[in-house]
């Protein structure tokens, strides 16, 4: 990984944009290129201090564990599942395209399609999740207004954010980073001072459930891993000789830093308040209601990410059927096509989220898991991070259609994890074996990595590809 001093990555900083953002899918131009490795830590940082992040904190408990063993299962999770989003983080800069698109040089351009087809399904999910939550947060402070109205109130404002695009998610971010640390610091002080027990919820230091423990590692794990599927696609506008190590420590200690303090305190606070309410309506019980809109406008700017990225796979699927050509026009069809299906989604699913999102989340590590090591090894490992970015856009690139010597070992990850699986409507024969444990996305993880590095030596795949020719041309068309 090149690395230069960060004055470097802003050589080209941005004016001011007050325009749609018109590329999508597209390869970012070295004359287009902008930003500084600090804005990777303000955007993420922002995007995971949050009410959502504070809730999952909150299934931890929920889950049957003490204090103690919900905070290692949080940490361990978290720091796993980030390491490995952080190491994605370095391949915007250096392919200037987004993360999905570059899953055709693994897999081919019509292999990708599964991959980009299952991170539609990751964004509108998690999207759906967090206008729950957001309409939960709200709900609780205007009772007259039900939560499927709150649902579509709280969209608006995300998707202004969406539609404008790159430039707009970054310059709002470090304003949400102030606000949201600054009530993080006010809610531990004032929690602390209210006068309440955490000793009665610490439930002492045994661990109840080792299947439950690693339920809960898995949770934060995906929770992390998901941004594994898009987090390029914000750092891809960041001049391509941006310091490597600077970018993934930029990545890995905002998304890290902000779950660990919010997940923690909604740790902290489901346990002295166990009276099985709605995560921040505990919250609010302590400190006062004032905290519940400023935990909805927390999750303003991760809505917006879920939509954005949803419509770059959207573009992706469609690209492999057609011709696109980046336009404005295209982006915002494809961005109100994500918000529309979570919408759908979120008004008639609200009232069994927390069972809902569990069984999601173990439907994500199923097929990312998978998907992650191989992308990784294959940049870092097998081609370097060579790679012929304008093969990506064809099916007769040095990628071909379908590259089986990616597709055969993801296929047997896949098959890999079946036995390990404890799902609602399915519970793998391996799993009573381990005492109820779902460790599935660990046999996954090894199986593809190690599938794919035999597969490498054994067919001469060990090569890196051509390096991208320098584009300079701003059309946008691909």
């Amino acid at each position: 990984m090149a690395q230069t001093e960060e004055t470097t990555a802003g050589a080209h900083e941005p004016e001011v944009v007050t325009e749609i953002e018109a590329h999508s899918i597209d390869i970012i131009p070295e004359s287009e290129r902008h930003g500084r490795v600090s804005g990777q830590f303000l955007l993420w940082f922002a995007t995971n201090a949050n009410v959502f992040n504070f809730v999952l904190g909150g299934f931890a408990i929920a889950f049957g564990l003490n204090v103690l063993w919900a905070i290692i299962a949080m940490v361990v999770g978290t720091l796993l599942g980030m390491a490995f989003t952080a190491l994605h983080a370095v391949q915007g800069p250096r392919l200037g395209v987004p993360q999905m698109i570059q899953s055709r040089g693994q897999f081919g351009f019509y292999g990708a399609i599964l991959i980009f087809l299952a991170s539609i399904l990751l964004d509108v999910g998690y999207l759906a999740a967090q206008q729950v939550t957001q309409a939960d947060s709200l709900n609780d402070i205007v009772g007259g207004v039900s939560i499927p109205w709150w649902i579509i109130i709280v969209t608006v404002p995300a998707v202004l954010l969406a539609v404008y695009g790159y430039d707009w998610i970054h310059r709002i971010q470090p304003y949400l980073t102030v606000i949201l640390g600054g009530v993080l610091i006010a809610a531990v002080i004032l929690t602390a001072t209210s006068g309440h027990a955490l000793a009665k919820g610490m439930g002492g230091t045994h661990l109840s459930s080792f299947p439950i423990f690693i339920a809960a590692v898995g949770l934060f794990f995906m929770n992390m891993l998901s941004w594994a599927v898009y987090v390029s696609d914000y750092s891809r506008y960041l001049p391509k000789n941006v310091s490597g190590p600077k970018t993934f420590w930029a990545v890995f200690s905002g998304n890290a830093l902000g779950t660990i303090l919010y997940a923690g305190l909604g740790i902290y606070i489901v346990a002295m308040v166990p009276t099985g309410a709605f995560a921040p309506a505990s919250l609010a019980s302590i400190i006062g209601k004032w905290i519940l809109p400023i935990f909805a406008l927390s999750l303003l700017g991760s809505d917006a990410l879920n939509a954005y990225t949803g419509m770059l796979a959207v573009e992706s699927v469609r690209s492999a059927f057609q011709k696109v050509v980046a336009s404005r026009v295209a982006r915002v069809i494809g961005l109100l096509l994500m918000f529309v299906i979570a919408t759908i989604l979120a008004e008639t699913g609200y009232k069994t989220f927390l069972t809902s999102f569990e069984n999601f989340i173990d439907v994500l590590l199923f097929f990312f898991v998978p998907w992650s090591v191989i992308n990784l090894i294959d940049f870092y490992i097998v081609k370097k991070g060579s790679y012929d970015v304008r093969s990506f856009f064809s099916a007769r690139g040095a990628y071909g259609g379908f590259r089986w010597i990616a597709i055969v070992p993801y296929l047997i990850a896949l098959g890999a994890q079946i036995p390990f699986l404890d799902q609602t409507l399915y519970v793998g024969p391996a799993v009573s074996a381990l005492g109820g444990a779902d460790i599935s996305w660990v046999v996954g993880w090894v199986v593809a990595g190690a599938a794919y590095l035999v597969a490498c030596r054994l067919f001469g795949a060990w090569t890196p590809g051509s390096a991208p020719a320098p584009v300079e041309s701003s059309s946008g068309t691909v």
